[in-house]
């Protein structure tokens, strides 16, 4: 109990508030702004720092940390003058997170690029400048989690909690794309399916309200059919096949599948936000 008690007082932790969502960059978009090569099914992290932070530049020397996380790095000079300098020596260079850039940047030298290209430069220099002004950080360095503040700390405790109390199900969770909520291209720490009653299959303000809970890949799955019949509807032939390969026959009521493990209603308060735990409770059918 105690172990589950720390996944809840993680959960107020990480997220206080619903924000609305920011810019979620992509790896088509975004991707020499990653610190390590993408990873397909890894959830992403923003983070903001200045080249003249003493704390962003501890954080630069400890980058294993972040080996389960996509992580999009962008330079915010919010410390003055000097700052505002450094980085726009970093914008001269054509990669602005080289391992020469990160040494200059650790050991306090200046940052000399001899192999500028104007273009491509003044292209990534844009980007940043337009993560920036999207966010707005008005400290370093800050973290951000689908486009909400977050302490990472914090994070990667929830992430590991999660795998140590749910024993996930292997699923190929690409058969059901058809039934994911669009959560803007934002990858959460854990796949959460809600089966709705058979009365409301298709409640459209719970998909409004599930993908503010960025911690997980949410998936609604609502209209059942039969045999031939799910030939003609692939959201209702993805419903069905998880319900089948889960056995989550209840269709009075919905039900709360976490990586593959239903999850009974005394155990949502461990792993959902109150205001979701009331709506799924309205959703009784009849």
């Amino acid at each position: 109990m105690s172990r589950l008690w720390a996944v809840v007082c993680l959960c107020a932790a990480i997220f206080q508030t619903y924000a609305k969502p920011l810019l979620i960059p992509s790896k088509e978009l975004h991707s020499e702004f990653l610190i390590e090569a993408w990873k397909p099914n890894a959830p992403s992290i923003v983070v903001f720092k200045d080249p003249n932070c003493g704390y962003c530049i501890k954080a630069l020397q400890n980058l294993e940390r972040y080996q389960d996380f996509n992580v999009f790095m962008f330079w915010s000079p919010i410390l003055g003058a000097s700052s505002v300098a450094k980085v726009n020596d970093i914008f001269e260079c054509s990669d602005p997170l080289s391992l020469d850039v990160f040494s200059a940047v650790v050991n306090r030298q200046p940052v000399l690029c001899n192999d500028a290209d104007g273009g491509k430069t003044l292209r990534l220099r844009t980007l940043n400048d337009a993560m920036i002004s999207n966010y707005d950080p008005n400290s370093v360095p800050s973290y951000y989690f689908g486009g909400q503040r977050v302490n990472v700390s914090s994070l990667e405790r929830f992430q590991k909690d999660i795998i140590r109390n749910i024993m996930p199900v292997q699923l190929d969770w690409s058969r059901y794309e058809p039934i994911r909520i669009d959560q803007q291209g934002h990858q959460g720490l854990a796949n959460a399916i809600v089966f709705m009653p058979a009365s409301r299959p298709n409640k459209v303000d719970v998909a409004a309200l599930l993908k503010n809970d960025i911690r997980y890949n949410w998936y609604i799955a609502g209209e059942q059919c039969e045999a031939s019949a799910c030939d003609q509807d692939i959201h209702a032939k993805a419903s069905s096949e998880l319900r089948l390969l889960l056995n989550v026959t209840n269709t009075e009521q919905p039900t709360v599948v976490i990586n593959g493990m239903v999850i009974q209603p005394e155990r949502y308060a461990y792993y959902l936000h109150a205001d979701v735990i009331d709506t799924l409770q309205g959703l009784t059918a009849g």
